[in-house]
């Protein structure tokens, strides 16, 4: 072959390669506008998959992609956010968490920061509904291998702590419950949309320490039960409820001399 044919075949082969590029962008182009229109018509499945295709195609497309590759990727991650939560609202948790999980990862692998948070925070909330659930249901370690896995996934994950200190109260395992318990506090205390759980991690555990207390004055463990009086008030302020189990059991200790000390010390924290 002489070199003027060389020639005209490497342009041949130039021309082909570069219309190949071209409609392999133009068809992931179509591809992701699929994705745009089942994604503004609320249809994340089909969105994710949309993207998913045209993700493939820009890839295979390379460098003269890039820019729609960009486009696609960001809207491949908000899909997998969006599909993730629309199958929580059917209350299937498992199916939700897979999901999100895909969207995690593929949100890590691109150093997402900004959505790398947002999918563990949304994983560790529904991590946590479904411990409640299985918690309701006295499964109470499956429960709290759920909080376990929300709280890897978001260590200040406060609703989960609060979790498995109840799991630990109803276990009777009341050293590991105040353990949890002050996990809540410590992650809750301050933010607002926390106070009813921290509110309520300190008055089960204050009335568990309590009950516990009644328990060892019965047995006549005095020493004991004064121990658990105050483990109870490291939790004040009372609220009410806890307020009135208190006053409750300390008229009916009030003429044992060796409760007196534990009692009035515990009132002083509580005025």
């Amino acid at each position: 072959m002489n070199m003027l044919k060389k020639s005209f075949l490497m342009i041949g082969f130039t021309l082909l390669s570069v219309g190949l590029f071209a409609q392999s962008v133009a068809d992931a182009g179509v591809k992701y506008n699929d994705g745009n229109t089942a994604y503004n018509d609320k249809d994340y499945a089909a969105a994710v998959d949309a993207y998913t295709e045209a993700l493939n195609m820009a890839k295979e497309a390379g460098p003269d992609a890039d820019e729609l590759k960009s486009k696609i990727e960001k809207q491949l991650t908000a899909s997998y956010l969006k599909k993730g939560l629309s199958i929580y609202k059917k209350k299937d948790y498992d199916g939700a968490i897979a999901v999100l999980e895909q969207g995690y990862a593929f949100a890590d692998e691109r150093n997402d920061t900004k959505y790398v948070t947002k999918f563990a925070s949304v994983i560790a909330q529904i991590r946590g509904k479904k411990g409640d659930v299985l918690r309701s249901e006295g499964k109470l370690d499956d429960a709290y291998t759920e909080y376990e896995m929300a709280i890897e996934m978001k260590p200040d994950c406060v609703k989960s702590f609060y979790g498995e200190g109840m799991v630990f109260k109803e276990k009777g395992n009341l050293e590991a419950m105040m353990e949890k318990m002050n996990e809540v506090v410590k992650y809750g205390a301050g933010n607002a949309k926390m106070e009813k759980t921290v509110n309520a991690a300190k008055a089960n555990a204050a009335r568990a320490l309590l009950a516990k207390a009644a328990e060892e004055f019965n047995a006549q463990n005095f020493e004991e039960a004064g121990k658990y009086i105050d483990l109870a008030a490291t939790y004040a302020p009372f609220d009410e409820g806890t307020m009135n189990v208190f006053n409750q059991f300390a008229d009916q200790v009030k003429d044992v001399p060796e409760m007196t000390d534990a009692i009035n010390k515990a009132k002083e924290v509580l005025k």
